[in-house]
C-alpha cells in the first residue's frame, strides 16, 4: 500500500498572476504580469509530501524555512523576494519538526529527498536531511545554480554545503499533469 500525506511547512501570499498565468505567456511575460498585478492572494500553505511506500518513506520537497524572515537572509536585490512574495514560516513548521511531530527521525526514517525543483519553498527544509540521498532534475539543476535560477527564485547560496544530489533525467512516461517522470524504486 502507498499513503501520501501532505505535510504543511508555513504559508505564503502572493500575487493573482502567479498563481493564474494567462494562457501563451512565457517566462518573461508571466513575470511582468505578476510586478503589474495589484491583487493578492493567501495565505496558501506551502507543502511537501511524505510518500510511505514499501520500499521506504520518500519526502518529495522540503518545503521553506523561518530564515525567510531574518533580515538578509533572501536577496535585497531580488524584487519579487522584497515585494511580490511574503512567506512566513515560524521554526516548529519547518519539516524537520513536522515529520519529529508525526514520529519520524528525520535523520533515520527517510529513504530520500525528491526535489520536484529546486525554488526556495521546494529547498528550505534540506538542512534537517544532511546523510539522506536527494535526487533532483538534472536539467532544473543546471539552471537553478546560475543567475537565471537565482532571478528566479532559486538560493544556490543558501543550500547546504554538504548537497550533492543526484541528478536524474526526466525520462520517463508523463504522469498525471507532468510531461516526463523517472522511476525512483524499482517498482518505479
Amino acid at each position: 500500500m502507498i499513503r501520501v500525506t501532505a505535510i504543511e511547512t508555513g504559508k505564503a501570499r502572493m500575487k493573482t498572476a502567479q498563481m493564474t498565468a494567462r494562457d501563451g505567456r512565457g517566462p518573461v511575460g508571466r513575470k511582468i504580469d505578476i510586478f503589474r498585478d495589484t491583487g493578492w492572494v493567501g495565505p496558501l500553505p506551502i507543502f511537501a509530501f511524505l510518500i510511505e511506500h514499501p520500499e521506504g518513506r520518500f519526502l518529495v520537497d522540503t518545503g521553506d524555512t523561518w530564515r525567510n524572515s531574518v533580515p538578509g537572509y533572501l536577496p535585497r536585490w531580488n524584487p519579487f523576494f522584497t515585494s511580490q512574495v511574503v512567506i512566513k514560516v515560524a521554526p516548529l513548521e519547518e519539516i524537520g519538526p513536522r515529520l519529529q511531530a508525526m514520529g519520524l527521525d528525520p535523520a533515520t526514517d527517510i529513504a530520500a529527498v525528491v526535489l520536484t525543483h529546486l525554488h526556495h519553498d521546494h529547498t528550505g527544509g534540506l538542512d534537517h536531511f544532511p546523510h539522506t540521498p536527494v535526487i533532483a532534475p538534472r536539467a532544473n539543476w543546471k539552471v537553478s545554480c546560475g543567475l537565471k535560477g537565482r532571478m528566479m527564485g532559486c538560493l544556490p547560496q543558501r543550500w547546504p554545503t554538504w548537497l550533492r544530489p543526484e541528478l536524474v533525467d526526466m525520462d520517463g512516461p508523463a504522469v498525471g499533469p507532468f510531461p516526463a517522470s523517472h522511476p525512483i524504486t524499482p517498482e518505479g
